[in-house]
């Protein structure tokens, strides 16, 4: 009886070894690309949507950080423009410096907001849910300013 069972098992192992082995590899294979389809919308969530976004608004923060500085630079002007009246010459460079400000604004710096609308809206699908909540908050920001500019 165990002679037969041996020979049984001698019979079997070899039939059986290569559909184990084969069911293993198609489960980690089936695995991995899983895996791999995670990691390819990762990288397009990073190269499509979250870079570009980040790289426009390092962009705009640091022109905001340089207009901070020169103003605080224009204000102490202004304050000493208020207790004397010799300082016509840094007047004319604090108007200049808020007039381009302004032009900056206009033709810089909001356009890349609108370009950041356009990433969202073209990559939406990429956004992390918690990033989609911040969607509305760009087109309530980007049509305040719009209005603001044609009325």
């Amino acid at each position: 009886m165990l002679k037969e069972i041996v020979e049984t098992i001698k019979f079997i192992v070899p039939i059986l070894a290569p559909v184990l082995a084969g069911y293993i590899g198609i489960r980690y294979g089936l695995k991995q690309i899983r895996v791999q389809k995670r990691l390819d919308f990762i990288e397009k969530q990073l190269n499509q949507f979250y870079s570009p976004l980040l790289g426009i608004h390092n962009e705009i923060q640091a022109k905001k950080e340089v207009m901070n500085k020169i103003n605080k630079i224009g204000n102490k002007i202004w304050e000493d423009k208020c207790r004397t009246q010799e300082h016509n010459k840094k007047l004319k460079l604090v108007d200049k410096e808020i007039k381009y400000n302004k032009k900056q604004i206009a033709k810089e710096l909001f356009p890349q907001y609108n370009q950041m609308l356009l990433i969202f809206k073209e990559n939406y699908c990429f956004a992390e849910p918690e990033t989609k909540k911040h969607y509305y908050e760009l087109v309530e920001f980007v049509e305040i300013w719009n209005r603001s500019e044609k009325v």
